[in-house]
This record gives C-alpha cells, structure tokens and sequence, in this order.
C-alpha cells in the first residue's frame, strides 16, 4: 500500500534523507571550512584572508573596488571618458578624441570591464605570467556580467582566441586568451570558437616593448588557415588591449582572408591615468 502523503514521515524510515545522504550534501562546506583551517589563502593585494573559493586570489572587497570602466565609455576603443563628460547634455556613450582623430579601420569596437591598473594588473600578471589559470573564472564571469549589459550577442558568428606561437603555448602550459574565450562562448548563442587564426612566427613579449617597436613586433606573426572566417563578423578575444597592436594585426589578417567585421573583447584596457 502507498504511503499516506499527509502522514508525518518517520524518523529514518522511507522517505527520509539518510545521515550518509546528509552528510554528503554537507561536504563541501565542511571541505572549505577545512581547507580555510590547513591550507588558508590571503588576498593578493590586501593580505586579507580569503574565505571563499569564487576567487581565491583577491578578496570580495578589494575585486569589488577593481577599476571596472562605467559609463560614459567610448564606442570605438571602449575605453572610459574622463567623469566629468557626462556632466550637462553630453550624449552617454560617444567616441572619443582620439578615436576621431585616429580611425581603426580593422577594428569596429573593443570591449572591456576594467582598467588595465592596480588589482586587475594584478590579476593579469598572474594568470598571464604566474600561471594561475585559475583566474580565469573570475574574470570570465566579469566578461560575462559586461557582455550581457553592453553587447549585442546576436552579431557575431565565431570567436577567436589570440594565438599563441607552439612555442610560448609549451613553456606558459595554457592560452590565457583561449581560456577567456571558452569562459564567454555560451553568452553568444550564434557563434562557434573558431581556431582558425595562427601565430606563425614567434614574436618578442609585447609588455617589454616600447610602443613603437610592438607594431614591428607583431606584423605578419599572424596568418589564417582555411576559409571558416569569409564573410564572418568575428569577434576577438585576448586578455588585456594596450597599444592595441596586437590585436590590430590580428585583424588585418582576418580581413584580408574575408572577414566582414572584426570587434574586440578584452578583459582590460590600458588607459591613461588623465581619462579616468
């Protein structure tokens, strides 16, 4: 016979969670509590002592007080005009001087959440040079926070990763720029990842260069295998956007091999201390 539904359940008969069952569902809590107790971890930037596992190199107040870029912002190169444009009628978003005066034929827009600066400098170095691919899960949930409020995800039919040369991939183990790429690729319901843009040639660390000497560095490192991208809107992936040289030669290429429309997404911008 089936048990009344309206009847009380039993201590330990049908129906009840068992004390294995129980216990089960409560491991993880006591598995971080244990962690925190042996193996604790403190923030990166403050020293403060880390109790949770979303981000286990900064802790939420020092990730929250990050340089993340609010509007107004440029529509061109994505970076934040200074606060004081969105006094009076100024239009919210709009681009600004230097995207005028400069045009970026290769590249429609650039996106970005933060400011290359402080403790999202950190965090780059990090996951880029220090190998705490770990990283990649908050920053990938910040480019996911950006992208649903400011982008429009119907547009783009692929996503390409910037490349690494075999080489580089060997000695840091990972493709930062790929690991954000797959950290965003759900948010974009038409696209694919698309590894169809190579490094052909090894290049010299963009970050130890000199501005004039990164556009040298990097043209013709970039080629494109097959003809997945033709008459494609792209969107690129890399993890921080400077002097924009990188990504600009990427695009070249991806252009020159039949692309329609190439847009940026970064997790940071390098911006000038006097715009924001």
């Amino acid at each position: 016979m089936a048990a009344n539904p309206s009847e009380p359940a039993v201590p330990g008969g049908a129906g009840t969670p068992s004390w294995f069952a129980r216990a089960a569902a409560a491991w993880p809590d006591w598995a971080l509590a244990l962690k925190n107790l042996f193996l604790p971890v403190y923030c990166k930037a403050c020293g403060a002592r880390i109790l949770t596992e979303d981000n286990v190199f900064f802790c939420p107040d020092c990730w929250m007080r990050a340089p993340w870029i609010e509007p107004p912002y440029c529509t061109c190169c994505g970076r934040p005009h200074p606060g004081m444009i969105a006094l009076g009628n100024a239009p919210e978003h709009f681009p600004c001087a230097d995207c005028r005066e400069t045009k970026h034929p290769r590249v429609e827009r650039v996106f970005a959440p933060a400011v290359y600066d402080d403790v999202v400098k950190t965090a780059v170095k990090l996951f880029k040079f220090g190998g705490r691919r770990q990283l990649a899960r908050p920053m990938g949930e910040a480019l996911r926070d950006m992208v649903r409020e400011r982008m429009d995800t119907g547009l783009y039919d692929l996503v390409i990763p910037v490349p690494l040369h075999p080489v580089r991939l060997r000695q840091r183990g990972f493709n930062q720029s790929l690991l954000l790429a797959q950290e965003v690729l759900s948010e974009f319901p038409r696209a694919a990842l698309d590894s169809s843009l190579i490094r052909v040639r090894p290049t010299r660390a963009q970050s130890r260069l000199k501005p004039k000497e990164r556009a040298e560095n990097v043209r013709g490192a970039f080629a494109v295998t097959g003809d997945s991208v033709k008459k494609k809107t792209i969107l690129l992936v890399d993890d921080v956007v400077t002097t924009r040289e990188t990504v600009t030669e990427c695009a070249r290429v991806l252009r020159r091999a039949g692309a329609a429309r190439v847009d940026v997404l970064a997790f940071a911008l390098a911006v000038p201390r006097t715009r924001w």
